[in-house]
């Protein structure tokens, strides 16, 4: 009996454990505050709501995108006080998209960067490989305090031209995949599971939606699978979705959970896109 005892013990500490080094992951397309269309309230009353979503997850680490300006982008960290910011500067204009929020006392940052996405990418600002809206990813290398893990963490968004989306996911496995620590992407890549954009990224990631072993959705009304969907994108859950959280598939990574956010504020939802969030860790 003693044995069994101790052995239950065991399993209950390791169970623990395991939970505890979940890495909680979201990627949110916040849409911009030019971009509402007439269909969602103003930016200065989503805010408010965007704060309420990731704190409503509580996640670790967070790719954010759409929030157009620095200034706005400042707003939503400061209400958010746990996390690390990390984005571009630029000299010319205060845009920031794309974003990474890092929680502070379980992670340290060792190197950050970002890297624009288009035909003369990489450092140099660039309207894409077809000519389009600014795109960038930011990336940020982690030392995980509670695994003692290191890994690199990239967020972005890409366009929503297939030029631009396909060269992007090229882009993102040619620069990262040079490197010896896992890589885990999170963010708006427009492109849905059935598209050969998709199928690059696939090539060196998987999707965390395949791999879960569960899957929840976060509501507060009679919403449904389809309303998981990005407005403009179609209404087949889970073909329709376009915002992805990727992990290196040569690493051993293991996902427990994917959610997404389906909360009504008003009758409304925040974004034209949900907030995702997936529960890994990386043995």
């Amino acid at each position: 009996m003693k044995y069994v005892i101790l052995w239950v013990v065991f399993l209950l500490s390791f169970t623990s454990t395991a939970i505890a080094n979940d890495i909680r992951v979201m990627s949110f397309n916040t849409t911009c505050a030019l971009c509402n269309k007439g269909k969602f309230d103003k930016f200065s009353k989503r805010k408010h709501w965007i704060v309420d979503t990731v704190k409503r997850a509580n996640p670790d680490i967070i790719s954010l995108q759409e929030v157009l300006t620095s200034h706005q982008l400042k707003w939503i960290s400061k209400k958010l006080k746990n996390y690390s910011l990390f984005y571009g500067k630029y000299r010319v204009f205060k845009f920031s998209d794309s974003a990474l929020l890092i929680r502070k006392d379980r992670f340290k940052v060792t190197a950050d960067g970002g890297y624009w996405l288009g035909r003369r990418g990489g450092k140099r600002f660039s309207f894409g490989w077809s000519f389009a809206l600014p795109r960038r990813v930011q990336w940020a290398n982690i030392y995980d305090k509670t695994s003692g893990k290191e890994f690199t963490f990239v967020g972005g968004h890409f366009d929503n031209r297939t030029e631009n989306k396909e060269n992007s996911a090229r882009f993102v496995i040619e620069t990262f995949s040079k490197s010896e620590r896992p890589i885990l992407f999170a963010g708006d890549t427009n492109l849905k599971p059935l598209t050969n954009g998709y199928a690059i990224l696939k090539t060196f990631f998987d999707d965390s939606f395949d791999i879960s072993a569960e899957f929840s959705m976060i509501q507060n009304s009679n919403t449904g699978l389809n309303d998981g969907c990005n407005l403009e994108k179609g209404k087949v859950f889970p073909d329709c979705r376009v915002d992805h959280i990727l992990v290196s598939s040569r690493d051993n990574w293991s996902v427990s959970n994917w959610s997404i956010d389906q909360y009504l504020y008003n009758g409304k939802f925040t974004s034209d896109h949900r907030a995702i969030y997936s529960d890994i860790s990386l043995d």
